[in-house]
């Protein structure tokens, strides 16, 4: 091992290997770690993996089976991850106008989200019930020659993190991270600088180590851009299935005869068959990067924050509501989406100027079909 280099190796522990790092020396380091965290000083570092189905309450406990199997030091610092390390694990070193910088980085990215957003519930009902969402994880050692001060350790942890999302975006994941990510920044002790951010050649080393391991990482993980269908994205930003549901029925003028639990039931069925369809997510995705770009004071002739006012010159909000509402429904359902786009119930109130058009025509096309179907089924359309 040469003056500044990290050696990794792998060991057999069963069906699941534990990767171990040995930095160049005694090291400072800031973690968000299992084991380890927070401010702490060792020569050590391990990723421990575990099963995608792992469920412990105190997986502290099984890490320090870990630490002592393999005869680590107490101070050792543990990274756990479902990720495949022997695949996955990268390493990257680069030096800026002489300052070093090198990275190791393990990459599952099955449940990236962006921050902010949530997971979609289809993916929380797999997860283990006594743990953080854990499927996927990208855990990053990051070791810089020079040292520095604590407020430096803390600006490496921006830096780093804006990396790993940079990686992302080069590798087309939707999501600026995980839901369980874990950074660790690792220093040579003594004083030194207070900075390690973009503008500081330490962080420029740092930040170009860590993309380019984080990216290789998730290259090998195989999961690039996977596409996803309306009902995830739209459950993602806080319109899932039971927020619909609960717009539906608040206009929804009950039958003496019907139950509302067989009308909850025929809606979720409709919308599991509609997510399926090629034409339904398309003119719905269409909404949702319409609605993006105009947020983003992207849209020509709506820019300066005018697209939120939802002026009364904007139309195609509409015209991809009525597209969609005769979509799924003919013209009855385009006459029940005017209802809803009308009154707003529930979480279409809150929604912008394409979202709660194009969710009012969800809600009425699927209304209109499931009124229609029960009518049909009893006579009553016939006079």
């Amino acid at each position: 091992m040469n003056e500044f280099d990290v050696k990794v190796r792998i060991e057999d522990n069963g069906k699941r290997p534990v990767a171990i790092m040995t930095l160049p020396g005694r090291y400072r380091l800031l973690s968000s770690t299992i084991m380890g965290g927070g401010f702490t000083e060792t020569d050590t570092v391990f990723f421990y993996e575990v099963s995608l189905g792992y469920d412990n309450s105190y997986p502290e406990e099984d890490m320090e089976r870990v630490r002592r199997k393999f005869g680590l030091p107490d101070d050792a610092v543990g990274f756990m991850t479902a990720a495949d390390v022997r695949r996955v694990i990268t390493t990257r070193k680069e030096e800026v106008n002489g300052k070093q910088a090198i990275a190791v980085a393990t990459a599952g990215v099955t449940n990236a989200v962006y921050a902010g957003e949530r997971l979609p519930q289809e993916l929380i009902d797999t997860l283990p019930a006594h743990q953080p969402p854990s499927p996927g994880t990208i855990n990053v050692l990051a070791v810089t020659d020079t040292p520095l001060y604590d407020c430096g350790l803390a600006n490496a942890f921006i830096t780093i993190t804006e990396a790993k999302t940079a990686a992302l975006m080069d590798t087309g994941v939707e999501g600026t991270g995980t839901t369980s990510d874990a950074v660790s920044v690792a220093c040579p002790r003594g004083g030194g600088s207070k900075y390690a951010g973009t503008a500081s050649d330490i962080g420029v080393a740092m930040a170009r180590a860590v993309r380019s391991a984080v990216a290789e990482s998730i290259r090998k993980w195989n999961n690039g851009k996977k596409a996803k269908d309306f009902l995830t994205r739209l459950d993602e930003m806080g319109v899932g299935e039971e927020e619909m549901w609960g717009a539906a029925r608040k206009l929804y003028v009950p039958d003496p005869t019907w139950e509302e639990e067989m009308i909850h039931e025929r809606f979720c069925r409709h919308l599991a068959v509609l997510r399926k369809d090629v034409n339904v997510n398309a003119m719905i995705f269409a909404a949702i990067n319409m609605e993006d770009m105009g947020k983003q004071d992207a849209m020509y002739g709506l820019d300066g924050g005018r697209f939120m006012e939802d002026p009364v010159h904007l139309v195609a909000d509409e015209m991809l509501g009525m597209a969609l509402s005769q979509y799924i429904a003919g013209t009855k359902g385009m006459f029940e989406y005017v209802r809803y786009d009308k009154k707003k119930p529930g979480v279409l109130g809150v929604l912008g100027p394409f979202l709660d058009d194009i969710v009012a025509s969800l809600i009425g096309g699927i209304m209109s079909r499931i009124y229609t179907e029960l009518l049909e089924g009893e006579d009553k359309l016939v006079s």
